[in-house]
Order: C-alpha cells, then sequence, then structure tokens
C-alpha cells in the first residue's frame, strides 16, 4: 500500500515538471529591438489650382466732390477737389487722378500715391471760369487706366454746375401811397424804390406805372445809371400823381425796365403790385 502511494506521487510530479518545461519553451524572451510599430498610412493630400484662385485686388473710386464757390460767378476762380478713395482689398500701385471741366477732350492730371485699403487721397485744381453757362466736372480715379481693379467701372464721378453771368438785375421795393386812406378827388401820389440787386451797374431803362385796369403802364421816365444798390446808394423811384372819382379798391403795378432794354440776372422781378381803397 505504501509503494503504491509512492508510485503515484511520483508520478504526479512528473507530470507536474513536464507540463512546466512546455510552458516555458511556449514563453520567448522579447528584446527590445524585436517591437516595431505598425506602419502608418500616409495620405497625399489633394491638390489645388492656385491658377483659378481671385486674389484679392485695389478698388479705385471717386467720393467727396466739391467746388468752390459753390455758386460761381464769371471771370470767378473755381477750386474743385475730390477724393481718390481704395474701396478694394489690396493696396494700389501709385497712380494717376484726372480732373476735367466742361468740354476738354483729356483731363488735367494729378499724381496719386500708393493707397492701402480704405486710405484716401484729394485731388484739386483751380480753373479761372472766363464764360458763364453751364458746366460739367469730372473727377476720374486711374485716369491711365494702369491699376489692375476689381471693378474697373467705378473710376468716373461727375457733377454739374451753373456759371453766373456778371449782370444787373433791376427789381422794386417799397411801394407806397400818399396820403395813406385816399378819397375821392384827392391828389394821389404812388411810389416805389428801385433796386438793383445785380453785380454790375445798369445802363439806360425806362420806368412806369399801370393803375386798375389800364393795359400798359403809363411811362413816367427814364434812368440813365443804377448801380449796385447798397445802403449808400443814392435812391431812385417811380412816382405818378393820380386822381380818380369813383371809389373803389384799385390795383397799382410798378414797372423796371420797361422796354427790356437791359440783360439781368433775372427778367421775371421787374414789377411789384400793392392795392389801395379809394373811399368816398
Amino acid at each position: 500500500m505504501l509503494k503504491r502511494l509512492m508510485l503515484m506521487v511520483s508520478v504526479g510530479m512528473l507530470v507536474s515538471s513536464l507540463a512546466m518545461t512546455a510552458h516555458s519553451a511556449d514563453v520567448r524572451k522579447i528584446k527590445p529591438g524585436d517591437l516595431r510599430q505598425a506602419p502608418k498610412v500616409v495620405q497625399t493630400p489633394e491638390k489645388i489650382d492656385t491658377g483659378n484662385i481671385q486674389r484679392p485686388k485695389p478698388d479705385l473710386t471717386i467720393t467727396a466732390m466739391q467746388l468752390y464757390p459753390a455758386n460761381p460767378k464769371k471771370g470767378d476762380t473755381v477750386r474743385f477737389t475730390a477724393k481718390v478713395l481704395n474701396n478694394g482689398l489690396a493696396a494700389s500701385a501709385a497712380s494717376q487722378g484726372g480732373i476735367r471741366v466742361g468740354g476738354e477732350s483729356s483731363p488735367q492730371l494729378f499724381p496719386v500715391p500708393a493707397l492701402a485699403p480704405n486710405a484716401v487721397h484729394t485731388i484739386t485744381r483751380y480753373q479761372h471760369m472766363a464764360q458763364p453757362g453751364n458746366f460739367r466736372v469730372a473727377f476720374i480715379a486711374d485716369a491711365n487706366g494702369t491699376v489692375a481693379e476689381s471693378n474697373e467701372n467705378n473710376n468716373e464721378k461727375f457733377t454739374d454746375f451753373r456759371v453766373k453771368d456778371i449782370l444787373p438785375d433791376l427789381t422794386l421795393i417799397n411801394p407806397r401811397v400818399e396820403p395813406a386812406n385816399p378819397t375821392v378827388n384827392d391828389q394821389i401820389r404812388v411810389t416805389a424804390t428801385l433796386n438793383n440787386i445785380g453785380d454790375i451797374p445798369a445802363g439806360s431803362f425806362k420806368i412806369g406805372v399801370r393803375i386798375g385796369g389800364e393795359s400798359q403802364p403809363r411811362i413816367m421816365g427814364s434812368v440813365g445809371h443804377l448801380d449796385v444798390t447798397t445802403p449808400q446808394s443814392q435812391q431812385y423811384v417811380v412816382s405818378r400823381l393820380w386822381n380818380t372819382s369813383r371809389p373803389g379798391k384799385y390795383v397799382l403795378e410798378f414797372f423796371v425796365d420797361v422796354n427790356d432794354d437791359v440783360k439781368e440776372h433775372n427778367e421775371h422781378n421787374n414789377s411789384i403790385k400793392m392795392s389801395i381803397t379809394v373811399g368816398p
């Protein structure tokens, strides 16, 4: 019995030893150099056609147009100004601005420096206006067309203005009647004061007065010369004596330059009216 038991123990130890040996054979010692990472997958970047990308460009335009004086007269020297604005996304190279007045075929040119986006440069021109009339002034950015821009159709703007002639302008002021409350058969004097609100003296002209239903004014004389009216000017009047036997309301109208002998700024302000009532 003891022998049998010892035999079974020996057999078990042998089996256990064989199992450990087999397990040791399966476990291999791995050196550090034997560990390798798996190769990375490299993605090829997509090719972009840079030839079709729109690069930022400048955009030169005109803003803040002005002329001084705003209402010029014949003989005035007028100052024209405007700003060249870079409204684009890139800086512009140096260029030329232009200002063309009236019927000029080519603009007068002015240097414009390189402009960063949103930067401006003022161009100015002085022009003696020797003749009256209606004119147009054009302001031009990149006048020579040397700057490649995002918009090539907004380089020019214009404004219209008028140059007044140097003329007299005859008017009448302060119509009045004496006595202030006339009655029938009174000797009534009606009077108005002549006024020249123009630029130069007026030459010879006739003056007149129309009362009631008269078809034409009665010529009351002529004036050979009338200076531009100032507080120190000599005053001239148009006056007429009149009476009536009929009471009622009458319209009086005073005229200056009755026959249109004087060329004026305004040919439609040569008369003035007032109403009076003649008592019984």
